[in-house]
């Protein structure tokens, strides 16, 4: 706050974002972020069982892992223990680069899986192969997929494209999702049936990448206590479980075994669909929100401030007066009212126009407003004429006044101020040192000492002190 709740007329429109921001963070956003850490070290932990289990099995001949991994290879479990390490060092203000980079890494042996499905080419396969890390270790095709696609958000996140990467993100769980509704309903779908345990650590790497940078891009949204956050957040658990508990209500009615392929599929597709459009609304009415509290801070500055100088204007003095003299009255302490007037402005306005007369008023708004304390008030009361309210002693209010009439008629720092007529300004103050004076009366005490200035010769302060 600029001298006593000076501020231009966007200041409010500002603070209102910054409200917002606030509401962003949410207890929600917090218990996200620390979830997110938790599945990725439980992440982390299981790829590094998954690779000893791999070395123990080449080591001694036994089978390559125990029954609970089975289809885990070691080129999955290694890309994704290098995915959800770098996501878990970004964190780290210093390892940010690093960390990202080393995601990017673990993403790339998700790509060359896909090249090499895709090319077919001697070349591929053997860049595949000296990756493979040993036998049994073929990359499911949508482990492959999730890996290249959180690679992918880690190199946006590494180029701070945030809601790129979350979007990426998303796309690289859309593969589990249809392997996961296949698992739900003894099904295979488009991609197969990737083994449970693969899906699980799929879901921990994406929860703990995505968690992670849920206090930025579009992810915070969904997370925040603003309305269109808590409804987004109802909708998609709906559209997530409805549709699976529909799926498997059917299932169960079927005969053994012929489950359809294509409920499934349809069933994966429409979860799909429906979260693409419950993130699109949400998006929208984040921003339609935004719109609202810019345009209710524009008005509510409108109605407080002059649109001239960004003083409080007169409706604002009247209230703040009567509630500062009441509770001046009720704790029995001093207050202060200035009534400040400019020197001969109509004179300057005849003589450089009301455009420079202006910029005169508002030139001086700034300079009364940057000499009292941030608790002070300033109101423009009329024309070249405003006041200051201040909770302060008479020796005090007079050491203001002579600061403010000395601010307002130095020369200016800056060349726009050069280029202004300069002008001195006329001061009375009135002080109730007990608070007990009526606000009426110290209203008019207050002109009363201003007239006495301008008899005085003008540019100087005249006070009186009341009970």
């Amino acid at each position: 706050m600029l001298g006593g709740l000076f501020r231009p007329p966007g200041t409010c429109i500002m603070a209102a974002g910054e409200h917002q921001k606030r509401a962003m963070k949410s207890t929600l956003l917090k218990f996200v972020v620390a979830l997110a850490a938790l599945c990725g070290l439980a992440a982390l932990l299981l790829c590094v069982w998954v690779l000893w289990l791999h070395h123990a099995s080449q080591a001694d001949g036994t089978p390559p892992v125990s029954d609970a991994f089975t289809g885990f290879d070691p080129l999955s479990a290694l890309s994704l223990f290098l995915l959800v390490l770098g996501s878990l060092l970004a964190r780290i203000r210093v390892l940010r680069i690093p960390g990202r980079l080393l995601a990017v890494l673990g993403g790339a042996a998700g790509g060359l899986r896909i090249a090499d499905l895709l090319l077919a080419t001697t070349h591929s396969e053997l860049i595949t192969t000296g990756l493979t890390l040993g036998p049994g270790s073929g990359m499911a095709v949508p482990t492959a997929l999730a890996a290249l696609c959180f690679g992918l958000a880690s190199l946006f996140w590494l180029l701070r494209r945030y809601g790129l990467g979350q979007a990426a993100c998303a796309a690289a769980l859309l593969p589990s999702l249809g392997s996961g509704v296949g698992h739900l309903l003894g099904t295979e779908v488009m991609f197969g049936q990737v083994p449970t345990m693969v899906l699980l650590v799929t879901a921990l790497c994406g929860t703990a990448m995505v968690g992670g940078t849920a206090h930025r891009g579009s992810i915070r949204i969904f997370l925040s206590k603003t309305i269109s956050g808590r409804f987004a957040r109802k909708q998609i658990l709906i559209a997530t479980l409805a549709p699976i508990g529909l799926a498997v209500f059917f299932a169960r009615l079927l005969p053994a075994g012929s489950v359809p392929l294509a409920l499934a599929e349809t069933v994966a597709t429409i979860i799909v669909i429906a979260w693409v459009t419950i993130g699109a609304t949400a998006l929208v009415g984040r921003r339609l929100d935004l719109k609202r509290h810019r345009a209710e801070a524009e008005l509510r500055t409108l109605a407080r401030h002059d649109p001239l100088t960004g003083l409080l204007n007169r409706r604002t003095m009247n209230n703040e007066l009567a509630r500062h003299f009441a509770d001046a009255r009720r704790d029995k302490q001093p207050i202060t009212l200035m009534m400040c007037d400019l020197d001969h402005f109509k004179s300057l306005n005849d003589e450089h126009g009301h455009v420079v007369g202006d910029e005169v008023l508002r030139r001086t708004a700034e300079r009364i407003s940057s000499a009292v304390r941030d608790s002070d008030l300033v109101f423009r009361y009329g024309g070249e004429e405003m006041a200051v309210l201040l909770d302060c002693g008479p020796a005090d209010a007079v050491r203001v006044a002579e600061k403010i009439r000395d601010t307002v008629k130095a020369p200016g720092r800056r060349n726009a101020d050069n280029e202004l007529p300069s002008v001195t300004i006329s001061i009375g103050v009135a002080t109730s040192e007990r608070g007990e004076t009526d606000l009426g009366r110290i209203l008019g005490v207050a002109d009363e000492c201003l007239y006495a200035a301008k008899d005085a010769g003008r540019d100087c302060v005249r006070s009186m002190n009341l009970p």
